[in-house]
């Protein structure tokens, strides 16, 4: 496996790759993934934030297919934090180990943003019930913070998580 910086030359990829998504996007957005929704995951951030902040990482295998994107906004919502706003793996690809692997990757160049000392992301409760296991074996927890969501047809819950960057 091999980690690279992903730009919008690899928008067909990052398609490819949300396509094959096991349910997700119906689930937050009530619709299959579409080709905007790949140059979402490469551009988008959050209001104020510097282009600079937002790292788009891919996970390629040895034949060098996309098999997973980690979109992490750096000092967002503030300078300590790290905020995963997506990691996916290929559906058809699950249960080998990518999205830990993709994780400590993530984890590993985030630990080289001195400012940062914590990660943090949203669980969307549509999602819930394939996000949490995952997310608490790598150690993340809830805060008990929460906002409202709405993403397409979707209208629920993002509940925030949060652990600790070790070094």
């Amino acid at each position: 496996m091999r980690l690279v910086d992903l730009t919008l030359a690899e928008l067909d990829d990052v398609a490819r790759l949300l396509v094959d998504d096991g349910g997700y996007s119906e689930r937050v957005a009530g619709h299959a993934a579409t080709r905007r929704d790949a140059a979402d995951v490469l551009t988008s951030r959050p209001p104020r934030t510097a282009p600079g902040a937002k790292h788009v990482l891919g996970l390629r295998d040895e034949a060098g297919a996309a098999v997973g994107v980690a979109d992490v906004i750096r000092g967002w919502p503030s300078a300590e934090h790290a905020h995963v706003g997506l990691l996916q793996t290929a559906a058809s690809r699950h249960r080998q180990g990518l999205g830990r692997a993709l994780h400590a990757a993530v984890l590993e160049r985030v630990t080289t943003w001195t400012e940062v000392t914590t990660l943090r992301l949203a669980v969307v409760d549509t999602n819930r019930d394939a996000a949490e296991p995952f997310w608490r074996a790598l150690g993340y927890r809830p805060t008990g913070e929460s906002k409202p969501f709405e993403s397409g047809s979707v209208r629920s819950a993002a509940r925030i998580w949060t652990r600790p960057v070790a070094r």
